[in-house]
């Protein structure tokens, strides 16, 4: 670490005596002098006897509170280095921190590493200043670290934005940013995240604000893919809180090496080895998300089971070689033209399923019957023509995953007992 945090002085305001305590020893290492105070009213006393260059407050405290004390603070130095510390559950102080310029605000549990960078990025600055005796510069209301851009926003204008965040869609202000986006969702760019543009909007028409939408998602999943103004793509971790009636705080955390790390495992355990399509695993997964999708919001949900006819003759006159590339062929055929919106994938053997969101039964029946006619025109080099027998249904609110799926191959098997290459629907 630099020289620049040993030679100023600290003011430290924690009520909690283990957590004041476990901090104070940090701080003691980085700065010249370090006093600490357990309310507001000790800490106000402390800043007018010692005037610390840098004050770090918690937020919630007994007799006095972190925002009445730095509001007395600044009513004496309006120039006065302050970074408040609070709980998630009090992100409606952080317009009242923004509005005394606060040089930080971070949200608890604290990483020391990352109070002491903050209070690096300070210490330099206040130093530099001292030195250069050059005209302050307002620093950032929340402090970046490495990994984290944050925004205050209605879903409609964005009120505040970190430089980090602006910086990476490639603008200065925000002006710029709402003259390059001119809606916050469009910045979403990965229709394949759970938080995509489309769901939001679907959710929306349906009553389900943003911040309704982002919490009802299981945290592991809250993630969102944007492009970077290099044109790169990105994976963050989404995390929101409500700040006031109308605001909110958004903290997005930079996991694009975990998500790579990830998606190379999924690749391993959601992915046939053979077809490189989906697997079952994977296919059970979105199955029940979107079962409980469709039964919340009372959207049409349809699925597929499909079958290669007669695949064991295949095996039989030309060998499994030949049998696993008719499977190939078949699956890149399908996969290549499944809606984004779907999913495709290897139930095992010969067997496939299709789930078609958002889609009734008679629209995925004429889904299916499409498949069914492109595959039909397929020509293997060794087996010839292929064929394939389709099964047909939609959820109905009372189905089950076995219900549903047992419908469906219900209705394949009344395909094949119809001379087969054809499709039938059961509701």
């Amino acid at each position: 670490m630099d020289n620049y945090t040993n030679k100023l002085s600290i003011l430290y305001v924690e009520d909690e005596d283990d957590v004041r305590e476990g901090y104070s020893r940090a701080l003691e290492r980085v700065s010249k002098h370090l006093y600490t105070a357990k309310n507001g009213v000790d800490g106000l006393e402390l800043y007018k006897k010692h005037k610390p260059d840098i004050i770090i407050t918690d937020i919630r405290m007994p007799r006095m509170d972190g925002i009445e004390m730095a509001t007395e603070i600044k009513e004496i130095d309006d120039s006065a280095n302050i970074i408040f510390t609070s709980a998630h559950s009090e992100s409606a102080y952080l317009l009242e921190a923004i509005a005394l310029h606060a040089e930080g605000y971070l949200l608890k549990p604290v990483r020391k590493k990352l109070l002491l960078e903050t209070i690096q990025k300070i210490s330099k600055t206040i130093i530099l200043e001292k030195e250069n005796e050059e005209q302050r510069e307002i620093l950032q209301y929340i402090i970046d670290s490495k990994n984290n851009t944050t925004i205050i926003t209605n879903t409609k204008n964005i009120s505040f934005a970190s430089k980090s965040f602006l910086t990476f869609f490639g603008v200065s202000t925000i002006k710029e940013f709402q003259e390059k986006f001119p809606t916050l969702l469009d910045i979403l760019s990965n229709n394949d995240d759970l938080i995509n543009k489309e769901n939001i909007l679907k959710n929306i028409q349906n009553g389900i604000n943003f911040y309704e939408f982002i919490n009802q998602i299981d945290e592991s999943l809250r993630v969102v893919t944007l492009k970077d103004a290099k044109g790169e793509l990105k994976s963050f971790y989404i995390n929101i809180s409500k700040i006031g009636s109308v605001n909110y705080l958004i903290n997005l955390t930079d996991i694009t090496r975990l998500t790579q790390v990830k998606e190379a495992a999924e690749n391993k355990v959601y992915r046939d080895s053979l077809t490189k399509i989906y697997n079952r695993e994977k296919f059970e997964e979105v199955f029940e998300y979107e079962i409980k999708q469709s039964k919340r919001y009372n959207t049409p949900l349809s699925m597929a089971i499909l079958d290669i006819d007669f695949f064991k003759d295949f095996n039989d006159t030309y060998g499994h070689l030949i049998g696993d590339e008719v499977l190939i062929m078949l699956s890149k055929t399908i996969e290549q033209h499944t809606r984004e919106s779907d999913l495709f994938a290897r139930w095992g053997g010969e067997e496939f399923v299709l789930l078609f969101n958002n889609t009734n039964l008679e629209a995925a029946t004429k889904l299916a019957e499409n498949f069914r006619k492109m595959i039909e025109s397929l020509q293997h080099p060794s087996a010839g023509n292929i064929t394939i027998s389709f099964g047909v249904t939609q959820y109905k609110q009372d189905d089950t995953r076995q219900s549903m799926f047992k419908r469906a191959d219900d209705a394949l098997y009344e395909a094949k007992n119809s001379g087969r290459n054809c499709v039938k629907s059961k509701y």
